[in-house]
């Protein structure tokens, strides 16, 4: 079948990647993945002169591996540059490994749709939505990362005009340092890319408005804590009775994406417009990505069992472990530490969230929280986060019957294993066709109304 529009959704995280879409037909029939592609490793090995990816815990024999390059991005803002400076174990500079990282991803989709028999023709139109963390400062440090990781998607969109998608490299499969470095330097040098890279959207609230395009290609970036909490919104939205009461069709929703590397947590406020069956979603400005989540307690893991029973697990044991057999170890005090300064993180962020309208308000629904990423399903983070938000509000001054209204809800998706779920949870919202609904706002302020009385009333 032939595919008329192609809605990707693209997480490119610290320790793992995923891609995830939603296809319509020529023949107007809506499609997403029937399988489960695997997630792909964000480690660039290096055998030789060629570089290679390659999925998550597979076994790479390999001269250098060069992990965890996305944390490079916020890392010494004002040094070497990102394009040209090469790291000297892989042989290409950080923003050639980002897109090649990308390049990558959008091969194996490609490699998916092919085995799916569905064809990307000349005639396809592809939107590209790519994840990018809380980076919402204006420090030097945010600022920095935000256009680093704006230029990769524009390089990424030029690979793509240059090249073709037959040509973008193959999971596992081997691509030469010096074709990769000679193509990258070819995309720079398109005009109209170099333009697009001049371009660098300046705020955080610009980047992630901002609609992008090269050729038949559009690309817009999405925060890591809007994407992820898409999907959850919709199916709150939904859930509700079109009989219900007008002020039943709010949804507040809290939602903390605790990934391998970072945490990042958003807002959101929306409704349905009930005559014109109209959706009304959006999102405040979300946390400030924390940069503390599952690697943390997944060492903390590895000390307690060399400590307690001298067995040095791997850290993809550990990352298991972390998820599926708590028993062990989750009423350690260091388990109980890593929970409460996650959620101590979160209810700053609900403290200081600016909605002043909808927040307290008691005759809409409590404060939904959904828990996304592969650690958000850590055992009793969700009772920790409830906790604390509860206690935030209060601090606020919300009422104590709107406050106590507020409860975890389970994160459904098209995925039905929950941890996959949860991992997938970025990419799965980013990718639906109906994200640009969502719309960013500064603040919900109260309103009010001053009347001013005639000289010749009394």
């Amino acid at each position: 079948m032939d595919i008329r529009q192609l809605w990707v959704g693209i997480d490119w995280g610290t320790h793992s990647s995923k891609w995830w879409f939603t296809a319509e037909t020529t023949k107007g029939k809506q499609l997403h993945p029937a399988r489960l592609p695997g997630v792909i490793d964000s480690t660039v090995y290096r055998v030789g002169d060629a570089l290679v990816i390659n999925r998550e815990r597979s076994r790479v024999r390999r001269d250098v591996a060069d992990a965890r390059l996305k944390r490079l991005l916020l890392k010494d803002p004002q040094g070497a540059s990102y394009w040209d400076a090469i790291r000297e174990g892989i042989g290409i500079s950080l923003g050639e490994a980002a897109t090649l990282t990308i390049g990558y991803m959008l091969g194996d989709l490609r490699s998916y749709l092919s085995e799916a028999d569905l064809h990307i023709t000349p005639c396809t139109e592809t939107h590209f939505c790519f994840s990018l963390p809380n980076w919402i400062g204006e420090d030097s440090e945010h600022v920095v990362a935000r256009r680093r990781m704006f230029q990769t998607t524009v390089v990424a969109a030029g690979v793509l005009k240059l090249i073709g998608w037959e040509k973008l490299p193959v999971v596992g499969g081997k691509t030469s340092i010096n074709a990769w470095r000679e193509l990258v330097k070819q995309v720079r040098a398109i005009d109209e890319i170099a333009a697009a890279m001049a371009a660098v959207p300046g705020s955080f609230a610009q980047m992630i408005e901002g609609v992008h395009k090269v050729d038949d290609v559009s690309w817009r970036m999405a925060a890591e804590s809007s994407a992820a909490g898409y999907l959850p919104l919709e199916y709150l939205l939904e859930d509700i009775p079109m009989s219900a009461k007008t002020q039943k069709h709010w949804v507040k929703l809290l939602v903390v994406d605790v990934g391998a590397g970072s945490t990042d947590a958003g807002y959101f406020v929306s409704s349905r417009r009930i005559d014109r069956q109209e959706l009304l979603m959006n999102y405040l400005p979300p946390a400030r990505t924390l940069d503390y989540a599952g690697e943390q307690l997944t060492e903390m893991l590895r000390d307690f069992y060399f400590r307690e029973s001298g067995r040095d697990l791997s850290i993809e044991e550990a990352e298991t472990i972390k998820v599926t057999a708590p028993d062990r170890w989750n009423g350690q005090r260091f388990v109980k530490h890593w929970r409460e300064y996650i959620a101590k993180s979160v209810a700053d962020y609900i403290f200081r969230v600016p909605d002043e309208l909808r927040l307290g308000e008691p005759v809409i629904p409590g404060l939904k929280i959904v828990l996304t990423g592969g650690s958000g399903l850590v055992l009793g983070l969700d009772d920790a986060i409830k906790e604390a938000v509860m206690d935030a509000l209060a601090r606020r001054g919300v009422p104590g019957n709107v406050a106590a209204r507020t409860e975890v809800v389970h994160h459904r998706s098209p995925i039905p294993d929950p941890i996959d779920a949860a991992r997938r949870a970025v990419s799965t919202g980013a990718a639906q066709s109906d994200f640009a609904l969502l719309a960013y706002r500064d603040k919900f302020v109260k309103t009010t109304t001053r009347v001013v009385a005639s000289p010749s009333w009394v």
